[in-house]
């Protein structure tokens, strides 16, 4: 039987080795909440999911806004 510490060591660095940043930073917290208000298996990874694409598509939008070194005091 896994240890609690193991468990977490391994879930962390399996995470980290799928290049899942945000699940990796959220999935303790939405562990706790989802056991709070007796979520099922899916519905706790649905948010864990959608915290990561919500997050992937911002880091996306950044990166290009950067990459497009347009100013952002400029309007239409």
């Amino acid at each position: 039987m896994l240890k609690s510490e193991e468990i977490t060591s391994r879930l962390t660095g399996s995470l980290k080795s799928l290049h899942l940043p945000t699940v990796r930073t959220s999935y303790a917290e939405s562990a706790l909440v989802a056991r709070r208000e007796g979520h099922s298996y899916e519905r706790y990874l649905l948010e864990l999911i959608e915290l990561e694409c919500e997050d992937r598509q911002y880091r996306r939008v950044e990166r290009l806004r950067r990459a497009s070194k347009l100013p952002m005091e400029k309007t239409m």
